[in-house]
C-alpha cells in the first residue's frame, strides 16, 4: 500500500512539475521563432515577415500563442518589427500572454515581452 501511495505522490509531483514548466517551454520556443523572423526579416519587407511569422507559429506552436489581449501597458500583443533601411538591422518586439493551468484551474497569468535584433549576414566563414 504504501508503494502505491508513493508512486501516486511522484506522478503528482510530474504532473504538476510539467504544467510549471509549459509556459516556459513556450517561451523558449517563441523566442526561439521571435530570433529567427528578425533574422528573415533583414532580406523581406516587414509585412512579409509578419505573415512568415504567423505561418511559423500556426505550424510549429499549434496556435498556442495568444496575442489578442491588451497588456498592462495598453499595447496590443503581437509582433511589431522596426527596420532601419540603411544598416539593414532590425528589432523585433513580440508580445504574447499565456497561463499555468493546474488540474484545469488557471494558476497565474503570464505576460511575455521578447526583444531580439538581428543584422543582415553578408556572408559566413
Amino acid at each position: 500500500m504504501a508503494k502505491v501511495i508513493q508512486v501516486v505522490i511522484a506522478v503528482l509531483v510530474l504532473y504538476v512539475g510539467w504544467c510549471v514548466a509549459q509556459p516556459f517551454i513556450l517561451k523558449y520556443k517563441v523566442t526561439k521563432a521571435v530570433e529567427n523572423i528578425a533574422q528573415y526579416a533583414t532580406i523581406h519587407s516587414e509585412d512579409e515577415s509578419i505573415k512568415e511569422f504567423d505561418n511559423r507559429v500556426k505550424q510549429d506552436l499549434g496556435g498556442k500563442v495568444d496575442t489578442t489581449r491588451i497588456a498592462k501597458d495598453g499595447t496590443r500583443g503581437g509582433l511589431h518589427l522596426e527596420k532601419d533601411s540603411d544598416t539593414k538591422q532590425v528589432k523585433a518586439r513580440f508580445v504574447y500572454f499565456d497561463e499555468m493551468k493546474i488540474f484545469g484551474k488557471k494558476v497565474k497569468d503570464f505576460e511575455f515581452i521578447i526583444f531580439k535584433e538581428a543584422a543582415l549576414v553578408d556572408k559566413m566563414f
